[in-house]
């Protein structure tokens, strides 16, 4: 049962993360602090899950980037586009609307109708 679980939960947490990605980027942030900021929020995340979906966001033009060479060492920065705010705008809509249709059937469940 656990693996089921913890594949459900991958599935599920997989695509909640890029628009939490997208919720933390309308301020430029870097890689390590993007970690950090959802481990605050309570999303856990590896670099070696972020860094794929910070690419495929940036070449899906959701995400545009610039490096910064100043400092101890270069830093990639990645900011939420004009468009991905508005793809941002529709994910949030479309995960609030799910989320009120599994409350609402889970209220069945609960016998509260």
């Amino acid at each position: 049962m656990d693996d089921i679980l913890e594949r459900f939960e991958t599935e599920v947490k997989r695509g909640v993360m890029q628009v939490a990605v997208m919720c933390l980027l309308e301020k430029e942030r870097y890689g390590y602090d993007i970690i950090k900021n959802l481990k605050e929020a309570g999303i856990g995340v590896e670099e070696g899950t972020l860094y794929p979906i910070l690419r495929r966001l940036e070449d899906e033009q959701i995400l545009s980037s610039r490096w910064v060479t100043e400092g101890p060492r270069p830093r990639k920065y990645y900011v939420i586009t004009e468009y991905g705010k508005k793809i941002r705008g529709e994910l949030l809509a479309s995960l609030k609307s799910i989320s009120r249709a599994i409350e609402s059937l889970e209220k069945g469940i609960n016998g509260v109708d």
